[in-house]
């Protein structure tokens, strides 16, 4: 289907010396069909109201199938313009086709939206109305020979959608020291923004995986599903620091705001504050509601403390013992130098959690969690990562789930942006069994941080709750397409197969994580595979060695209570669950949800167990 084109009218405000606005951006469209709009404009699609996430390459297959609505698609023009520049095998196509398909609500046997033409391609069967952006009237576009146009001059009123990403600042100089202050430039500016109310910041963890390289912000903004683009670089001479930013509309390419900084080495902080005020200001227009632009943060005003609190966030996103420990490191350094710095103590507190109930015992690093983020809240109670941080402590340690949800209601009130808080409070509702509120969350962490693994993962995680294996199997794959070795997503495939009878392949997986990560939890989820396969001795000898290393190292008496329910062994099962409930063991508050103890859930030692975390009903 061609879109008619629309003739360009010159605007008096159109600022010199711009390129022309290209016509695709000026006749962009807005799609209904069902109970969803698709935005082309936005790259967004909504299911009453509420934003359904995409990948790009799934939402650009949506829209070319409802561009031409009723014909059919092959799937060689599917491949040829999806991805136009690489070899792409046709079952990837399929993959994404079936991940639209569950992104619409269609199950396998249904075609309310799209229709398979066996061989040949695709069709998109449902009604689709199409509407021009800024314009009243409305177009009927029908796979229906006898339906009825739409009513027109009917003003449709659309929500303002404002979304935003600060690309990593590129880095020109050789001295190693830029690195840090480009990173830490990018991450103060995606903070201190991501407190505005009525925009979306794309979280670090999509945005970094575009550092170290040039990259064109229009395409990456694309590529985000964003309206904004926030594009830099940095340059240290001596002891000189050259900072350039602008902020680039996606859509049209013009340059909205634009500055350049020549400042001493010692004034980044007073950089980074000064470019997240300019580029607040330019946007206050922008935003839907008029509301006071606020973009303080719980910072510091002390260089040296910011460069080893950005070092910590860095290791600790790494999920392995030593960059944990280094991360641990940096936020003290980070404290001892500014010992009022709320960001590193909310730091700190996370990284003592991620020390916990794998690499050390849960009794010894969570109460220093405890400890770190009241401190951060001490300093300021509105920082949200703070609360984030006292909700997962509550959640897993004190297994107050009321006082869990209050924190992880805070954090989100105080930063909607925070993809973090929104997982955990995800996880929250999904080990309470909650699982559409768990969804709802997820989808919104998503939507902050679109490339990250971690929010496939969460995402992913509900699938396998709520028994979903064939879909959660295929959602784990896309997320190590984004990261090949992503142990999280490694352990639930290996959980996955388990529960769908492919032992064999179970067995590989975790055999693949322990080669990565020699950790009791993985030699622990082996066993256990090792005795459902009915390799008993093996099983046993992965008892053995856990025990050997609880002599040297923590080991959770959760690995061991798998291996012996897997061999059938219920009695020593609950001696050994019962110890994991008195070292306040993490993966205690699983029990509710873990299919690997259905079979036990009528003891009346299972239930008393439910009973002590809190998870009784």
């Amino acid at each position: 289907m061609e879109v008619p084109k629309k003739s360009q009218k010159t605007s008096k405000r159109k600022p010199k010396n711009l390129p022309a606005t290209p016509q695709a951006d000026v006749d962009a469209f807005v799609y209904e069909f069902g109970p969803f709009v698709l935005d082309e404009k936005e790259q967004l699609l909504t299911r009453n109201g509420n934003a359904v996430p995409l990948t790009p390459k799934v939402f650009d297959i949506l829209l070319l199938l409802v561009q031409n609505s009723g014909s059919l698609v092959s799937k060689q023009s599917l491949l040829g313009k999806i991805w136009p520049d690489a070899f792409v095998e046709e079952a990837n196509l399929n993959v994404n086709v079936a991940t639209l398909r569950k992104a619409l609500g269609e199950r396998p046997t249904e075609h309310h939206f799209i229709e398979t033409i066996p061989k040949r391609g695709y069709r998109f069967v449902a009604n689709v109305v199409k509407l021009k952006v800024g314009c009243d009237s409305r177009h009927c576009i029908s796979t229906k020979p006898d339906s009825k146009p739409a009513e027109t001059n009917r003003k449709r009123k659309s929500k303002v959608f404002n979304s935003l990403a600060v690309l990593p600042f590129y880095n020109e100089s050789s001295d190693p020291n830029a690195e840090y202050l480009s990173d830490g430039l990018t991450e103060s500016i995606i903070n201190s923004l991501s407190h505005l109310k009525d925009l979306r910041i794309i979280g670090h963890n999509s945005v970094f995986r575009y550092i170290g390289k040039e990259h064109d912000g229009r395409v990456v903004g694309k590529e985000l599903r964003v309206k904004l683009v926030v594009t830099g670089r940095i340059l240290l001479l001596g002891e000189t620091l050259i900072v350039r930013a602008e902020l680039i509309d996606v859509q049209t390419g013009w340059h909205i705001w634009g500055e350049q900084y020549h400042r001493k080495f010692s004034d980044v902080l007073k950089v980074e504050k000064e470019v997240s005020q300019k580029i607040s200001s330019a946007l206050k227009h922008r935003l839907t509601r008029e509301e006071k632009v606020d973009v303080s943060s719980s910072s510091t005003e002390n260089a040296e403390a910011h460069k080893a609190y950005l070092k910590g966030r860095y290791h600790w996103s790494k999920f392995d013992l030593i960059s944990s420990k280094k991360a641990a490191e940096y936020f003290l350094q980070a404290i001892e130098i500014d010992p009022t710095y709320a960001l590193a103590y909310a730091g700190l507190a996370d990284a003592y959690y991620r020390l916990a109930n794998v690499y050390a015992p849960t009794r010894e690093a969570m109460p220093k969690a405890r400890a770190a983020a009241m401190k951060a809240l001490e300093i300021d109670d509105t920082l949200s990562e703070a609360h984030a941080a006292m909700g997962i402590i509550k959640m897993f340690y004190e297994w107050d789930w009321s006082g869990a949800e209050k924190e992880f209601n805070r954090a989100i009130e105080s930063n909607h942006n925070n993809a973090i808080a929104h997982q955990r409070f995800g996880l929250y509702f999904n080990l309470l069994g909650r699982f559409d509120e768990a969804t709802r969350e997820l989808e919104l962490a998503m939507l902050i941080d679109p490339l990250s693994p971690h929010s496939y993962w969460s995402i992913t995680l509900t699938y396998f709750l709520t028994r979903q294996y064939e879909k959660t199997i295929e959602e784990v794959q896309r997320t190590l397409e984004m990261e090949h070795d992503y142990k999280p997503a490694l352990y639930l495939l290996g959980r996955t197969y388990e529960q769908c009878g492919q032992l064999d392949q179970a067995l590989e997986v975790f055999k693949r994580i322990l080669a990565l990560s020699n950790v009791p939890m993985f030699l622990g989820a082996l066993g256990h595979s090792y005795a459902r396969s009915g390799e008993h001795e093996k099983a046993r000898r992965v008892l053995k060695d856990l025990q050997e290393q609880s002599k040297e190292r923590y080991v959770s008496a959760y690995s061991q209570a798998i291996i012996h329910q897997a061999l059938g062994e219920e009695d020593q099962t609950f001696l050994c669950l019962e110890k994991a409930c008195e070292d306040r063991c993490e993966m205690m508050t699983w029990l509710k949800i873990d299919p690997d103890f259905e079979s036990v859930q009528n003891d009346l030692r299972f239930t008393n167990l439910l009973r002590r975390v809190g998870l009784s009903n």
